[in-house]
């Protein structure tokens, strides 16, 4: 009589115990990243969740918005965020402070803004006395901004104040509202600003054309406990670069989709990201670009000479494992 019963007693508990390791094997990994703002920087992040390439890679992406990489760089150091989507240059003065991190691959690898400002101003020299709106007071798109308005006679803090309003969208906003004169933007935002009357005063690539812009970054720990983690992770990320560069169309309407603007700013905003190469097609990190940055980055004292060789901020390794499990 006891045995049937423990008969099936013991399948059900063979069958929950299969039950249970099929549900561990198949529950996503969280990877939690965080960005700045909505912007197209983060262009391959957002393809790589819509076109279903991390899941693909059994990750479930958590992305954060963080305004500043200021804010995102105690935030990866802190642990609240697994990734930071954020300035090449913030992060290597986090290392030079002692931060254990790594830059581990590339997102835009050029300057990507416009100086856009009020109708009443028609030249750089024009904002001299004017409140210009940033990122941060020490984040890498300002930097572009300052050697902007310094090749054309302005410095600062002599000839002009700034506010730390947010990113690309937020100063947009900041702009319309009259809460400050100028701000550089980054399409689509640009093609709005043409479109309602503001001017644009020139773009940064024209000062600096080479120019590391945002990077992947990792606490050193977390990448070396969580190497195939993160290995999955930036195949994900070549995956949606590749998609970006040769399905221009499907890209566009991911665009559109993440940005709710029109067909002809989100093709505009392909061009100016995708076509020119800003965003990487293998998640590569500008070497050039990051001359340049050690280079403005010796200038204000941050780094002494000699400079320190480029493998003190960058571990590529991750990077080139994604890379050749592709083919």
């Amino acid at each position: 009589m006891h045995k049937p019963r423990r008969l099936v007693a013991k399948t059900i508990f063979a069958f929950l115990l299969l039950v249970q390791s099929l549900f561990a094997q198949s529950a996503p990994d969280k990877v939690t990243i965080g960005t700045i703002t909505l912007s197209l920087n983060n262009l391959p992040i957002y393809v790589a969740q819509d076109k279903g390439f991390f899941a693909k890679e059994n990750i479930f992406a958590e992305v954060v918005v963080l305004n500043a990489s200021t804010r995102a760089i105690p935030a990866l150091i802190g642990s609240s965020i697994h990734l930071s989507a954020s300035s090449a240059m913030t992060t290597i003065r986090a290392i030079e402070k002692g931060a254990d991190l790594k830059i581990v691959g590339g997102l835009i690898n050029a300057p990507v803004y416009d100086l856009f400002a009020s109708p009443k101003y028609k030249s750089i020299k024009d904002l001299k006395g004017a409140t210009i709106g940033v990122t941060g007071l020490i984040t890498s798109d300002t930097i572009l901004l300052k050697e902007m308005l310094k090749a054309n006679g302005l410095e600062y803090p002599r000839d002009y104040g700034m506010i730390a309003v947010g990113g690309t969208s937020d100063r947009w906003i900041a702009m319309q509202t009259g809460n400050i004169a100028a701000g550089i933007l980054s399409p689509p935002f640009t093609f709005a600003a043409e479109e309602a009357g503001y001017i644009n005063l020139g773009a940064t690539a024209k000062y600096i054309p080479n120019f590391t812009q945002t990077v992947f970054n990792v606490r050193v720990k977390w990448a070396q406990e969580q190497r195939p983690l993160l290995v999955r992770f930036l195949r994900a990320i070549v995956r949606a670069s590749h998609w970006a560069h040769t399905q221009k169309e499907d890209t566009v309407r991911i665009i559109a989709k993440r940005f709710k603007f029109n067909d002809k700013y989100s093709e505009g905003a392909w061009r100016y990201f995708v076509a020119t190469n800003a965003v990487p097609k293998d998640g590569e990190i500008n070497s050039k670009g990051m001359e340049k940055i050690f280079e403005l980055l010796a200038a204000d004292g941050t780094l002494k000479p000699p400079l320190p060789r480029p493998d003190k901020y960058v571990d590529a390794s991750y990077l080139d494992e994604a890379r050749r499990s592709l083919h």
